[in-house]
């Protein structure tokens, strides 16, 4: 039992309903994940009324939330890379799930400041651990199309909340507290979670070769008694076989091996957070500050979100026919076009077209970013790196917020958009200036890369993965 007997006995797996059953348990936590990030976008204009909230006030209680993510999302993958992926999943659920409950009875700034940075601690480290256990779990030929169709089922939180929000948030003043309690329903994740396999390749590099057998037998078992034949094993290529290394810590992210693909990964989630965040979070309050009404604006930012679902359906069917750095790349630039003109337009038809398509691409980039980070890295340090990244991209909105109402005070609604623009053609140029390939590839291919002797350009069978 090695490593690569681990990913051969996995990658040779087809597709099964046991995986799919997986899939959307797996779905859960990220659902109401993506679904509690944008419920202070719905507050945020009531609680301006209510509250007498200032922009800068917004901005703050917005930041408080991006600083526990950054946190969580970096000392949460630490967490599960020593704890286990399923154990830190249920714990990071539940303190999302309850804080985002606490959210709904918030009686001031001060209290909501303190209970939207917790919820942001939870939510980050449950999603770096969820996207981290389906990388190791998932055949290397599908994994980002699987990867995929979990965002496909999270980003619908997107407009599942849009419409919740538009029910809800007018039915007076307490109307936007439901909008917290909606984003604490992810507690179920727990109970089911208890059942799911530990990662065999997490149980292998913590010294526990028995449970790791034990793991990929009832993986295996599992596949089989959902009616999907199990061929033996293919055993691994000497060529691709790797001696035994020591365990690697947090510091090997900044190693001569891997302070490329960290720092690659830092930049892309640093600036992405900045287009994805600066458009999707302030969307409802730049239309109020503009001059349209509470309703009016619910009603452009809920037409504008059903382009969640579209976008990552599409990355659903590129996500492995198309080298990820490069999908990455491209579905950038089309959001950087699509943003600009939204923030350009002031017709009503033309802002829910264009805001919708740059939706659409938002949420195919996220799927395709999910996909492609925690590949970068061995088991070791997957959560870990994972973790570093998306903390890294959330902390850009820790600031964010205070830049965007600076420069929408000093500059007006057009420069926010132009700025917004910018940080997505940031992350297309990162993204294939540095990006690593990894399509198709095993996680133990990618994570040795050409050190190794693996050939860059290898590639799994996609034959019995389907």
């Amino acid at each position: 039992m090695d490593d690569l007997a681990i990913a051969a006995r996995i990658d040779r797996l087809a597709i099964s309903g046991w995986h799919r059953r997986l899939l959307i348990i797996l779905s859960i936590p990220l659902f109401f994940d993506v679904s509690d990030i944008f419920t202070f976008a719905y507050a945020a204009p009531v609680l301006r009324h209510l509250w007498g909230l200032t922009i800068n006030q917004v901005a703050l209680i917005t930041a408080s939330c991006f600083l526990g993510m950054a946190l969580g999302g970096t000392v949460g993958g630490i967490i599960a890379d020593r704890i286990g992926r399923i154990r830190a999943m249920m714990l990071f659920t539940f303190i999302f799930s309850a804080f985002s409950l606490a959210n709904g009875f918030a009686m001031d700034v001060p209290m909501l400041l303190v209970t939207r940075f917790a919820t942001g601690l939870g939510i980050a480290s449950a999603t770096v651990t969820v996207i981290t256990y389906i990388a190791e779990i998932y055949p290397a030929p599908v994994r980002g199309r699987w990867q995929s169709w979990a965002m496909v089922i999270a980003l619908s939180g997107i407009s599942v909340t849009s419409f919740v929000a538009r029910a809800v948030v007018p039915q007076g003043d307490n109307g936007w507290r439901f909008v917290f309690i909606w984003g604490a329903l992810g507690l179920p994740f727990i109970l089911l979670a208890r059942r799911l396999p530990e990662s065999p390749r997490w149980l292998m590099h913590r010294g526990r070769e028995l449970d790791a057998e034990a793991s990929l037998i009832a993986l295996e078992d599992a596949v089989r008694r959902s009616g999907t034949a199990v061929d033996p094993p293919p055993a691994p290529a000497p060529a691709v076989r790797a001696a035994s290394k020591p365990a690697l810590g947090w510091a090997a992210l900044f190693s001569r091996v891997y302070v490329r693909r960290t720092l690659s990964l830092c930049a892309i989630w640093f600036f992405q957070t900045i287009g994805f965040y600066g458009f999707m979070s302030w969307v409802p309050t730049l239309l109020a500050q503009h001059g349209f009404a509470l309703v009016q604006s619910l009603n452009f930012v809920t037409l504008i979100n059903a382009g969640s679902l579209p976008g990552a359906l599409f990355a659903v069917f590129v996500a492995d026919k198309v080298e990820r750095k490069y999908s990455i790349a491209c579905v950038a630039l089309a959001i950087a076009a699509f943003g600009l003109l939204y923030g350009l337009t002031f017709q009503p038809v033309l802002i829910v077209v264009f805001g919708f398509l740059a939706a659409t691409a938002m949420n195919s980039f996220s799927a395709l970013c999910f996909a492609y980070t925690p590949e970068q890295y061995p088991t070791d340090i997957r959560n870990s790196g994972s973790g570093l990244a998306y903390g890294v991209g959330r902390l850009a909105n820790v600031i964010n917020p205070f830049v965007i109402a600076a420069v929408l005070e000093g500059s007006g609604y057009k420069a926010v958009f132009a700025y917004i623009a910018g940080a997505w053609v940031i992350t297309a140029g990162i993204a294939l200036a540095f990006g690593a390939r990894t399509t198709g590839r095993s996680l133990e291919q990618i994570e040795t890369g050409p050190q190794s002797g693996v050939p860059a350009g290898a590639r799994v069978s996609e034959a019995t993965a389907s």
